[in-house]
């Protein structure tokens, strides 16, 4: 059985979103109405989508994210992924969009970001390098 929970963590315009669970074509409803809603609230809405809680997600869930994030833009916001599962990331690199859904810089606010081991000790160009 497939399922997804969404908690909202909001103060003031930023918010923090966590799913819990599986992101695909049957519960990406979910996960929409839970950001649109979002958005619809704040006049300037931050927005941080913790995803460490995700165990799968499917290009359903990337055709939410993206315009989510347009529109969060449009209204001069911001729309951060943070804590991203290495199975996220694959899925993200394979469909060319993990680029799309960088972080963005938000002042004194640094998002976290798992990072692919290659052994050269460096990550993707949206990662931190390791010291």
């Amino acid at each position: 059985m497939v399922w997804l929970d969404v908690a909202v963590e909001a103060e003031g315009p930023h918010a923090v979103i966590h799913p819990y669970g599986e992101i695909d074509l049957t519960t990406t409803g979910i996960l929409w109405d839970t950001l649109d809603r979002v958005i619809q609230q704040a006049s300037v809405p931050k927005i941080e989508v913790d995803m460490s809680d995700v165990s799968f997600m499917d290009c359903a869930g990337i055709r939410a994210l993206i315009p989510i994030k347009q529109h969060a833009r449009e209204q001069g916001g911001t729309f951060v992924l943070t804590h991203v599962p290495h199975v996220v990331e694959r899925l993200l690199a394979a469909v060319g969009l993990d680029h799309e859904l960088e972080p963005c810089e938000k002042p004194g606010w640094e998002p976290i970001r798992s990072m692919p081991f290659r052994g050269d000790g460096l990550g993707w160009p949206w990662t931190p390098s390791r010291p």
